[in-house]
C-alpha cells in the first residue's frame, strides 16, 4: 500500500468454493504468532488472503494494488482516501486535470458517478466471480 507501513495481523488460505484444493495448506498460518509484522509490500499466493492494520497518519489519496499488470487491469486495485476533509482544505487540483476531465465528460464534483450523497444509479456493476480460473502453469 502506498504511503504506509502496514502490519500484517493474519493470512492464509482463503475458505472459498472454488479454492485450489491442491494448494498447499501448511505455507501460511491463520493468525501470526508474537507482535504483527511490518511491512510496506507482501506477496499474497492465489486464493490466499492477508488483514492489515495501519495508521492512518498521512493525508492523502493511496492505491493499493497488486503489481501483475493483469491484476491491475482486471481491477484488482483500490484507492484509499485519507482525511478527506484535509485534503478538501490543503489540495488544489490543477486547472489543466478539471480541463482534462471536461474534455473526457468525467464529473469533477460528486460521488464516484458524480452525483450527490449515496445515489449511485447508474454506476456499472461490478464483474460478478463465477468461478476459480485453470491453472496457467502446471
Amino acid at each position: 500500500m502506498h504511503g504506509h507501513v502496514f502490519q500484517i495481523t493474519e493470512y492464509g488460505p482463503a475458505e472459498l468454493p472454488f479454492a485450489d484444493p491442491d494448494a498447499p495448506t501448511d505455507i501460511l498460518t491463520r493468525v501470526s504468532a508474537g507482535p504483527p509484522v511490518k511491512r510496506d509490500t507482501m506477496v499474497i499466493p492465489e486464493y490466499n488472503y492477508i488483514k492489515i492494520r495501519m495508521r492512518a497518519d498521512n493525508p492523502g489519496i493511496w492505491m493499493f494494488h497488486c503489481h501483475l499488470d493483469i491484476h491491475f487491469a482486471m481491477g484488482m486495485a483500490f484507492a484509499i482516501v485519507e482525511a478527506p476533509d484535509v485534503l478538501q482544505r490543503t489540495m488544489e487540483v490543477p486547472r489543466e486535470m478539471l480541463e482534462f476531465c471536461h474534455q473526457q465528460s468525467v464529473p469533477i464534483a460528486g460521488n464516484a458517478i458524480g452525483k450527490k450523497g449515496l445515489d449511485f444509479k447508474g454506476l456499472p456493476k461490478p464483474p460478478t466471480l463465477v468461478g476459480r480460473s485453470p491453472r496457467p502453469f502446471s
